[in-house]
């Protein structure tokens, strides 16, 4: 593993065990076993890492939502994401955690996190297109879909803050029920026949 994508490992797993906030460049060059020097000539600073860190995150989530044209969606694939996703919670938690804060003190990083939100919800209407076309979901005006991708956005991003503030361990499984919050927002728009899936699945 090259040097930069060391450094990445290990201020995630730091940021994660951590928190971002407790943990300086010096923390993460001790525990790579370099000198604060080396980092530098590869990070500037912490913002940097942290902004790499969150290019990463949104590739991760390009890889779950970049599909192509003639992709037929089902309700297993459909609910399979959702997994998928609570796993990138997981594996860049810190970064939930600490979403308020860390976009506060990073003017850069804000941009990019509100650029790839526009992003993220254009690639999120084709998708539920492709849902509707498929007879998954109901198709809807457009100012309820952009109510429901905007529910499913707070529900998504901060329940790693209500998990938090419920006093909850930040566990896997934890932030695996929030693919159940994701379900019921969902739940009236799904057709009869989805329904039924989903139920199923859920049942079994």
């Amino acid at each position: 593993m090259k040097t930069r994508d060391r450094i990445i490992e290990a201020a995630r797993a730091l940021f994660n065990e951590k928190g971002a906030s407790r943990v300086t460049t010096n923390h993460i060059a001790a525990a790579m076993g370099i000198s604060p020097g080396n980092l530098y000539y590869h990070f500037r600073d912490k913002e940097e890492i942290i902004r790499e860190i969150f290019r990463r995150i949104v590739a991760d989530f390009d890889v779950l939502y970049s599909v192509p044209k003639d992709f037929t969606p089902t309700v297993t694939g459909f609910f399979a994401i959702f997994t998928s996703t609570c796993d990138l919670y997981y594996t860049y938690r810190f970064f939930y955690l600490e979403l308020a804060t860390l976009l506060g003190r990073d003017g850069e990083l804000k941009k990019k996190y509100l650029a790839n939100l526009r992003a993220r919800f254009r690639q999120q209407k084709v998708f539920y297109a492709m849902l509707a076309d498929a007879g998954i979901i109901r198709a809807s005006s457009e100012k309820e879909l952009v109510a429901n991708l905007t529910n499913g956005w707070i529900v998504s991003d901060f329940w790693l803050t209500w998990l938090y503030i419920s006093d909850a361990k930040i566990t896997p499984e934890r932030i695996g029920e929030s693919a159940l919050q994701i379900y019921f927002l969902l739940k009236p728009h799904l057709t009869a026949k989805a329904l039924a899936e989903v139920e199923s699945l859920l049942d079994g």
